[in-house]
């Protein structure tokens, strides 16, 4: 073997050893709530499809309906006549339409705000090409110490300061403020509105004040927010009243809104500017024509779901209150929920129960989450009952009890 392929054996015997070692989990069939994985149905228990609307096949049926009756009227369908189902190009060349620009428009509309919204091929695309495009040399970045990987990836492709604030720790993000402002000439504070993998939330408020007061920019990722916050599901942003206090909200089409894609709303100048810097936009073949109009038909719609944004939100509430009950280390106050089990091993193991009782709850390991802060993660859907996740409480307190 040549000796450099040595080195990526070892590396991955390492994973194997500490029990973190990934791979793709190929899923046969998955229909609602149901997920076929290794010819085994089971309850989806780790999809972000949290309102359940990618597997809701009246809404599905309803918009390939739509595009069928179109395209069969000759001359008559914008999106197969017109544009047919491909991109092949970048918006800044012949992948732009009035698709997209129909889109951003709606984004708008949909908050209510009379901002410019851009969209980007994913949350990791628009993370990379936004901090990385806004941030220069002369600039500090302040990121929350649990922020997603895209985020980080961003700060390191910019070419700024970077400083971390640990999780939430708006005390410690003042004193880095006031310690550093002075220092630099742009600042950026960005956080999560509500984090992917402790499911707990950022203080809005309170960051809004430091954003004012040191005259800095406020990026909030709402990938996990958007959808299922707000009274159309506009995030927690939109719920707190501070969408215009926010310089760049960062929203998601592949989560809640059963798509895919992404989204900033920001000023007209930052979208002017991102459309000729951020080079994960200007360098990244469209979307095509058929996504954009599924998010289009899925965002129109979003009015309509306010039940099931308060089934999520209930259904969380009491599987949470059960999980605690048992005894069990939970984090977090939204539909993502943590079962903290520390140990890789022990993690997989709880994983692995789970599967043979019927529950697809996949193990979280690091680099996803930190060192010894391994957990189950159960992400809430709203075509779940609580009848379904009833026993998984004490499966897990009895597993760890003799794990002990």
């Amino acid at each position: 073997m040549n000796p450099i392929y040595q080195t990526y054996t070892q590396a991955l015997k390492r994973l194997k050893d500490a029990d973190q070692l990934r791979s793709f989990k190929q899923i046969d069939y998955r229909h609602t709530k149901i997920i076929t994985y290794k010819n085994t149905p089971c309850l989806n228990l780790s999809s972000n499809d949290y309102l359940g609307l990618a597997t809701d096949e009246a809404l599905c049926r309803e918009f390939y309906g739509a595009v069928n009756a179109i395209s069969s009227r000759s001359g008559n369908s914008d999106l197969i006549n017109q544009y047919g189902l491909g991109s092949s190009s970048s918006r800044l060349l012949t992948g732009n339409s009035i698709l997209y620009e129909t889109l951003e428009n709606q984004i708008c509309k949909w908050y209510g705000v009379d901002e410019a919204a851009l969209i980007f091929n994913s949350g990791y695309h628009a993370n990379l090409g936004v901090i990385s495009a806004l941030a220069g040399k002369n600039d500090l970045i302040l990121s929350d110490s649990l922020n997603h990987a895209s985020i980080i990836d961003g700060i390191r492709l910019s070419k700024a300061r970077c400083m971390v604030f640990p999780h939430n720790d708006t005390g410690r993000l003042e004193a880095l403020l006031e310690q550093n402002r002075a220092r630099f000439e742009n600042v950026l504070i960005i956080t999560e509105s509500l984090f992917s993998m402790d499911g707990d939330r950022a203080d809005l408020e309170t960051l809004v004040k430091l954003k004012n007061k040191y005259k800095a920019l406020l990026y909030i990722d709402e990938a996990h927010s958007a959808g299922v916050f707000g009274p159309q599901g506009q995030g927690l942003c939109y719920q707190a009243g501070l969408c215009d206090q926010v310089d760049i909200l960062l929203g998601t089409m592949g989560k809640a809104l059963a798509s895919h894609g992404a989204y900033i709303l920001t000023r007209p100048l930052i979208k002017s500017y991102l459309i000729n810097t951020a080079r994960s936009l200007i360098f990244s073949t469209s979307l095509p024509p058929v996504a954009i109009r599924w998010n289009l038909f899925i965002l129109e719609r979003m009015a309509e779901f306010d039940k099931k944004r308060k089934h999520l939100q209930a259904i969380s509430i009491k599987f949470r209150n059960a999980l605690t009950h048992a005894g069990l280390t939970i984090a977090g106050d939204s539909h993502i929920i943590p079962v903290i089990t520390c140990d890789n091993k022990k993690t997989v193991e709880v994983s692995d129960l789970l599967f043979d009782n019927g529950f697809l709850a996949f193990p979280i390991r690091p680099p996803s989450v930190p060192v010894h802060q391994s957990r189950i993660r159960f992400s809430m859907t709203s075509d779940i009952c609580f009848e379904d996740i009833a026993r998984i409480p004490a499966l897990i307190r009895q597993h760890m009890i003799k794990a002990a």
